[in-house]
Formats: structure tokens, C-alpha cells, sequence
């Protein structure tokens, strides 16, 4: 599979975030967008900031029943250096009654939900992938 480089990517509107939002509109939930868009550049130097406000979640939607901390990916690529995060992305983000969850959103489907322990897992079953630019990274088979 041939995967566009980062700064081509980012010519592309987020088609993860485009359907994520046209499914929860299609549900009723209420959402509201919490981290950056890095399609829109809204913040200069937005890779000299700590890790953990550069990996803020996407959105927090809330449903009839439950709300949720969620972070949307528009492929079933995962980086290592955000595999290594997962931890402290637990401890800050996620709530007993806010869970952090990940949302994996692609043409065609409903958004595939994934708690951070079935990414882990999904994760040890992958295999090290490279990117041109030197990130780590392992697919992890949803399609």
C-alpha cells in the first residue's frame, strides 16, 4: 500500500473527522471538538508543544447513555511514540464516566470503537512498519 507523506496528507481534509461527525449528527449525539486540527494549522509551532497538549483528543461526544473522551483515526495505522503514550493518555484523558475511545472511521462503515487495552493488544499482534520520514508504526488489520 502506497501511504502519502505527511505534509501531502495534510492537503487532504481529515476524512476520519468528516465522518466521524456525519455519524454522530446521523445518531443525535451531541459533540464537541477539544484537540487541534492540524489540517487548519491553528496553532504556530504546534510541534514545539509537550506531547501530551499535541495529542489532545478530538472530540467529546456525548450519547443517551455515556459520554466519551474520543480520538478519531481515519486509518488502522497506529505510531509507536503514541502506542508508548497510551498510558498517560489513560491518566489524563479518560474518566469512569468519560472513557477515552478511539474511533476508527473509514468510507462505507460505521466508526470501529476501540478502548486503549484492545489497541494495545491489536498492537502486540502487528508488526514495525517505517514511514519515509523515519516514524515508527504498525497497522492494525481492522479493515
Amino acid at each position: 500500500m502506497n501511504i502519502p507523506k505527511f505534509a501531502d496528507r495534510l492537503k487532504e481534509p481529515n476524512k476520519g473527522e468528516i465522518l466521524f461527525e456525519a455519524y454522530c449528527a446521523s445518531k443525535g449525539y451531541k459533540f464537541n471538538r477539544i484537540g487541534f486540527d492540524e489540517h487548519k494549522s491553528e496553532v504556530s509551532n504546534f510541534y514545539h508543544l509537550n506531547h501530551l497538549i499535541r495529542n489532545l483528543p478530538d472530540y467529546v461526544v456525548h450519547t443517551e447513555n455515556c459520554s466519551y473522551v474520543v480520538q478519531v483515526k481515519g486509518t488502522d495505522n497506529f505510531k509507536k511514540k503514541e502506542i508508548d503514550l497510551l498510558p498517560l493518555f489513560l491518566e489524563w484523558y479518560s474518566a469512569p464516566k468519560a472513557p477515552l475511545v478511539y474511533a476508527f472511521c473509514f468510507e462505507g462503515c460505521d466508526p470501529l470503537l476501540k478502548y486503549p487495552d484492545q489497541i494495545i493488544r491489536l498492537y502486540e499482534k502487528s508488526v514495525d512498519q517505517r514511514w519515509d520520514d523515519g516514524v515508527v508504526y504498525r497497522c492494525l488489520n481492522l479493515r
